[in-house]
This record gives structure tokens, sequence and C-alpha cells, in this order.
């Protein structure tokens, strides 16, 4: 069976490459519809992206580590994983993301389309033309990708920090965290790994997103039950752990929610993940991330949380491979 990219030679390229011309953007537009065999493949060698824009790497287990080739990074703390080495991070900048993200990430592109092109062009990879007669959609204004300022990358730093050595020092708040949310100590320190982690501010936990850093107020008397501190979710909680060859994702409403599942040992044969999204909330343009992918709802059963379920399935409709509903989240049954 034939390879779904043709490759033709192209010059090694170093350094952070040049913005995409007009007429590469344009070209963006037209492949904006690719077949997804073809960006899987181009997201397979994230790698060889990473190479060609300076970034070395070197293997450590499973995992391929460098210098972030955004912030000052001292001490490598930039990883490639995941199955086919097809996601990447960096802790303390926040970022977790695919091969299309990190052009993006890097100022190379602002758009989807444009991501696409810039990573084909930096690989020498051709990609199939438009078909005839197609009309080309008018491109349109994107808005700047959001990313966090230092200042607020160092908030959410500090702040997953100071649950770690919180957790290793054995201090009481890890415990009384534990014992509020009905969790022992194991689960918080799974939970604690990964671009989406835990942290503590202002006295209590926090839950760390790759680019927000949401805090939980302990009492539910309280005005305020969530706030967030810096940033915002631009995907689920904890989406990094859905991975190719995960098959079955739960999604519950609200973090704590996933916890209970990991305490449950929902993950523990490796071929589900448990997400969270930020209370009932749901953007369209994360359906996506489920593609393929048997998606359980976990949502509460009261009058918003049904609300939510039925338009959470209908966004995933023609993405998820199966969507049910479970009527007994842990949160409230």
């Amino acid at each position: 069976m034939s390879h779904p990219l043709e490759t033709r030679e192209a010059a090694p390229r170093q350094g952070k490459a040049a913005p995409l011309t007009k007429s590469l953007q344009q070209s963006a537009i037209s492949h904006a519809r690719l077949q997804p065999e073809i960006l899987d493949a181009l997201r397979h060698r994230l790698p060889d992206y990473l190479a060609a824009s300076g970034v070395d790497l070197r293997r450590n287990g499973t995992r391929l580590v460098g210098r972030c080739p955004v912030h000052d990074d001292r001490a490598p703390s930039f990883a490639v994983f995941g199955t086919h080495h097809e996601t990447c991070g960096c802790y303390p900048c926040g970022f977790s993301g695919d091969v299309f993200e990190v052009s993006k990430w890097l100022g190379r592109s602002l758009t989807f389309p444009e991501a696409v092109t810039d990573v084909a062009a930096t690989l020498g990879v051709h990609l199939p033309q438009a078909t005839a007669g197609t009309t080309p959609r008018p491109a349109m204004l994107a808005a700047p990708p959001f990313v966090l300022s230092a200042a607020e990358r160092e908030t959410v730093h500090a702040a997953r920090l100071a649950f770690s050595d919180a957790f290793h020092a054995g201090e009481p708040i890890v415990d009384d965290i534990a014992a509020s949310l009905g969790l022992d100590r194991e689960t918080l320190r799974l939970a604690s790994w990964g671009s989406s982690g835990l942290g503590l501010a202002d006295g209590w936990l926090c839950y760390a997103y790759p680019q927000g850093l949401k805090w939980r107020n302990p009492d539910p008397s309280g005005k305020c039950r969530f706030r967030w501190i810096v940033g915002k979710a631009l995907a689920p909680w904890r989406m990094e752990w859905v991975k190719p060859d995960t098959r079955t994702v739960y999604v519950t409403e609200g973090e704590s929610d996933t916890l209970a599942l990991i305490a449950a040992g929902f993950e523990a044969d490796g071929t589900a993940a448990c997400v969270a999204s930020p209370g009932t909330s749901f953007p369209r343009d994360w359906a996506p991330l489920f593609r393929g992918k048997r998606v359980v709802l976990c949502f509460d059963t009261d009058q918003p949380g049904r609300t939510a379920t039925a338009t959470v399935a209908a966004i995933l409709k023609g993405h998820a491979a199966e969507i049910l509903t479970w009527k007994g989240t842990a949160g409230n049954e």
C-alpha cells in the first residue's frame, strides 16, 4: 500500500523559520480538508519537524527530551512522547500539543491550514492540490493564538511546584485535600503528572491546565466555588492522556469527578483515559480531539448536567466512534 505522503528532497532547515508568505497562506486554505491519514502521517513526523526547527533531542526512556525552543531552558524541560512520538510539551511554558500546535506556538502559523502548510514545507512533503473546479473558501482573519505571559507561566509553575513540595514533604494540607475529595494520596500523585496536573495557591488546591490555573474553594458555602487565577481551558483537563491507542475516554463535569474515576481504577488497564470538562462548558472546537474514540459522558444528573450531556453528544456526533451516557458519576451518586 502506498504511503499517503509524497516526499521530495529538501535542504535542512535550522532555527526559526520566517513567517508564511502570502502564497503559502493562500495555498494553506486549499488544503484545509486534507485526508485524516495525511494529517496523521505529518503528526508522526514531529521529531523531524523539531530537528528541522533547530531543536536537539535525545532519547530518555520512551521519550525524547531537549531544551525548549521558546524559553531560556538551561535544564532540558521539553519532551516528545506518545506511541509514535506525536505529542510534545514544555512544563515551564505550560505547552502541550502536536506538530501543528508547535507550528503555531513557534509563531510560524496562525491557523490550522497554515500550520499544515508550514509543517509540510519544513519536511519537504508535497501536499495534494485542491480538486479541480473547487472554489477555495476565502481566508478568514484568525485571532492570535492564546498564550500565557511569562509572569502567568511562572504563576502556574509556582503552584505546581508548591503542590509537589507539599506532597513529598508529607504536609497535612495534602491529606486535607485528599479527605475533602474522598481520595487517597496515590490518586493525587498520579493526577499531578503531565501538562494538566495539580497545584497549590491561596492555601488550597488548584487544577493546572497547559494554559491556565483554576482554583477550587474548599468551602461549598463560599460565594465563589471556582475561579481562574490565570488563563483558561483550551482543552479538557488531562487531555494529553488521550493517546492514539486509547479506546475509551470518560468525560466528567469537573476535575474532582475525573479524580474519582482515576481512584476507582478506570484507567488501570491502559485502554481508557479520564478527562474533565471545566463545568458544563464544552467548545465545539474540542470535538476533533475525540475523533474515533468511544466517549462516555459522565456529567451530573441535575438539569444543567442533563442539558450539557445532550449538547456535548450533539457536538461529538460525527467525530466520536461511539457516544454513551453514564448515569452515575462519582461526584453526584
